[in-house]
């Protein structure tokens, strides 16, 4: 048998090795490509309703203006009637923490052994170092993005010519259905996003208040809100939760990270794909699949685009194999 011989062109070879190249490249700017992903996911979402204040003869800058003005006006009374409780509660906390380490004794442990654990908090001037950093750099993110959305969300009404630049006359039709798809599925994912805080915020509250915890109303706005970070908003409100229940008893504490657990179960395998599916149309275990996927690959950032960007390729795809 004589021995096959394999020919590899030289075109193969080239498109091979730019496939590498653009891969590393992509891999090189990952942060800048994610920004630029969470920049056009909140275009689409905000089109139409800016699209709707131009029908009523308001002009596009105006429309855009407006919107911002009350997404703005939204998060500024959110953190003014949350904030300053949460920092009343912290520090009514930080008083009453000495008598509540010297009164306590859980399954055995006695205070001794209480404060001997505590000493982690002799490192917590860094974290909070740390911790304040990192605010500011999320806060220049936002910044950056909201500025990003405002200059994209004035050049939607060119994507069409931009697509013929691009693509050509042929493929004009194609990216227009596109990208009145990609508004479609989009602006829905957000909605059912909002119904599940909604839905995380009233279970939350009506938890905290059979619990008797202070400031319940607060804590489930914290909650609901931190609903659209996967896996770590609801941690970071049950945490939330059991510093505020701590103020009462250790008892109460427990009680509401036993209450925040069974929020978080009954919102990841229940809530979650049932919502996804009557408003996205997206499987109960593909959902699933999809958020786990997106953690592993890119944390909290991949979670909470594991399911636009799922979107988006099924869109795209669908229309390319449109005959």
């Amino acid at each position: 048998m004589k021995p096959q011989r394999v020919e590899i062109s030289f075109k193969t070879v080239f498109y091979s090795l730019a496939i590498i190249l653009a891969a590393g490249v992509a891999w090189y700017l990952r942060d800048l490509i994610i920004l630029l992903v969470i920049c056009f996911i909140f275009m689409e979402t905000l089109n139409p309703t800016i699209n709707w204040l131009q029908r009523h003869k308001i002009s596009r800058v105006l429309s855009i203006v407006i919107v911002y003005f009350l997404i703005f006006a939204l998060m500024s009374i959110v953190v003014a009637v949350v904030l300053p409780v949460l920092i009343e509660q912290v520090a009514s906390l930080v008083t009453a923490l000495p008598g509540i380490v010297r009164n306590t004794s859980l399954f055995g442990t006695s205070a001794v052994d209480i404060s001997n654990q505590l000493k982690i908090l002799e490192n917590l001037p860094g974290d909070i170092a740390k911790t304040v950093l990192s605010v500011f750099s999320n806060i220049f993110s936002l910044f950056l993005i909201m500025v990003i959305t405002f200059y994209l969300l004035l050049e939607r009404g060119n994507f069409d010519d931009y697509s013929i630049k691009i693509f050509g006359e042929k493929s004009k039709e194609k990216v227009k259905r596109i990208l009145t798809q990609l508004e479609v599925r989009l602006g829905t994912w957000v909605n059912a996003e909002v119904i599940l805080m909604l839905v995380v915020g009233i279970m939350s509250y009506v938890g905290y208040l059979v619990l008797g915890l202070s400031f319940a109303l607060p804590l489930a706005i914290v909650a609901g809100f931190l609903e659209v970070v996967p896996n770590i908003g609801p941690v970071v409100s049950t945490v939330l939760s059991a510093v505020v229940g701590l103020t009462i008893s250790p008892l109460t504490a427990l009680l509401a990270i036993i209450w925040g657990i069974i929020v978080q179960q009954l919102e990841n395998n229940l809530i979650v794909p049932k919502v996804m599916k009557s408003t996205v149309g997206l499987n109960p275990l593909i959902t699933i699949l999809l958020l786990a996927t997106g953690a592993k690959l890119g944390g909290v950032t991949g979670a909470v685009l594991a399911i636009p960007v799922y979107l988006a390729v099924n869109v795209i795809v669908k229309v390319l194999n449109d005959k």
